[in-house]
């Protein structure tokens, strides 16, 4: 069967484009909208029919399709276009990314033709599996439709339901996939737009001895972004911009909205005991000498991952929460087991921060700050090794629960 009679395109533009202000698919880079640029992937692949989702396109060419289940998310659209498609299997694509490599798309394409199952496939790079970047069957739209008639749903529950395979195919990091913020759209069109950068120089006016005098000094900056969860969702985010898929990684987690088949299985292996001493040499370590963004700004706390006496990795952000989810997302993405390691925090341990502890699967933290008398309630309650107040010479230890301080 020729590719033009095995597969259609379905662009997904339903989305609200509530941060872009603007639908996305008319978008404009190097002279053309983001739909042509998407359209003219799927002629270089060989796909004639095409179709777009929740976007009225005035082309001939392109079929729009309205969902038949409104706001039920990603998999309201795939259930409608699955419906009206008259090919065995439509090539999904978002319809924001302009830069996707042809070649990953062809490589997809090659690797689903020679499957021999209907299963879904998807495209998996990195620590990142892109469930709207995939091959889906016709015939799976039923099912979708029955999943999503009465509520919405994960994508990745419907794909789990039904079945599905990755391909693997690497991207250079410079690639930006989905244009989904107006910082990201100006970054694609050239403009001088740092999303790593934390800091900036800014003239204010500073008072001396009395006296007032001009002045430089730098400020911390603040990344305002929306995680998409698979539910449909989505949750708007503020954080430092450095580390943001470590950040995103371990928010969704911490919601429940990652599949284990996005990181690394991790391993349970409790830590049984550590050393006073130990914790002692690496609170001097970790927060005798304050990163490159609290040096500069006096904004930012810090969070740090260790195991087995070695640090893995060391987070600052302007929140304390927003640095203890970047942790997690590096221990997810390395496979660096969490019941084995200790966080240490610049930040005070309120409950709802240990809460996020737990819920992580540490067993033990400790502070360099203060800690509530919930957060003590708590660590109590679940047998958590809670420590505060730590500095190179002592501390205080609220309490020692399955890990055992000597």
């Amino acid at each position: 069967m020729e590719r033009r009679d095995r597969y259609s395109l379905l662009l997904l533009a339903g989305g609200k484009s509530a941060r872009m202000g603007t639908s996305k698919a008319d978008l404009q880079f190097e002279g053309k909208t983001f739909l042509e640029h998407m359209l003219e992937k799927a002629h270089g692949l060989g796909i004639e029919q095409c179709y777009v989702s929740g976007y009225a396109s005035q082309r001939e060419d392109v079929r729009t399709v309205w969902d038949i289940y409104p706001d039920r998310g990603p998999l309201s659209g795939l259930h409608a276009s699955l419906k009206a498609i008259q090919t065995p299997y439509c090539l999904v694509l978002p319809v924001d990314a302009p830069k996707l490599p042809l070649e990953i798309l062809e490589g997809l394409l090659e690797h689903h033709e020679r499957l021999r199952n209907d299963h879904v496939l998807i495209w998996e790079h990195g620590v990142r599996q892109e469930p709207l970047i995939a091959v889906y069957p016709a015939a799976m739209a039923d099912a979708i439709g029955a999943m999503i008639r009465d509520h919405s749903a994960p994508v990745f529950r419907a794909i789990d339901t039904w079945g599905f395979e990755s391909f693997r195919m690497e991207m250079a990091q410079e690639q930006i996939i989905n244009i989904n913020t107006p910082e990201l759209y100006r970054k694609l069109l050239g403009e001088n737009v740092d999303t790593t950068k934390e800091k900036e120089t800014i003239v204010l006016r500073r008072i001396r001895n009395g006296e007032i005098v001009d002045a430089k000094d730098e400020v911390a900056l603040e990344h305002h972004f929306t995680i998409h969860l698979h539910n449909g969702g989505h949750v708007d985010a503020v954080c430092s911009p450095s580390y943001i898929e470590e950040f995103t990684l371990g928010r969704r987690y911490l919601l429940d909205d990652l599949m284990q088949k996005e990181y690394p299985i991790q391993k349970k292996e409790p830590l049984s005991a550590v050393e006073i001493e130990m914790i002692l040499r690496l609170t001097q370590e970790l927060f005798e000498t304050p990163g490159d963004l609290f040096q500069s700004t006096g904004c930012a706390h810090s969070c740090a991952l260790v195991t087995d006496g070695v640090v893995q990795c060391c987070r600052e952000d302007i929140g304390r929460h927003n640095a203890l989810d970047k942790v997690i997302g590096f221990a997810l993405k390395n496979g660096i087991p969490i019941s084995k390691s200790i966080v240490f925090s610049s930040g005070r341990i309120s409950r709802d921060y240990l809460e996020k502890v737990i819920k992580a699967g540490f067993r033990i933290v400790v502070s360099r700050a203060a800690v509530t008398a919930e957060a003590v309630a708590l660590a109590r309650q679940e047998n958590i090794t809670m420590l505060g107040f730590i500095r190179k010479n002592g501390g205080n230890i609220y309490h020692v629960g399955d890990v055992a301080i000597y």
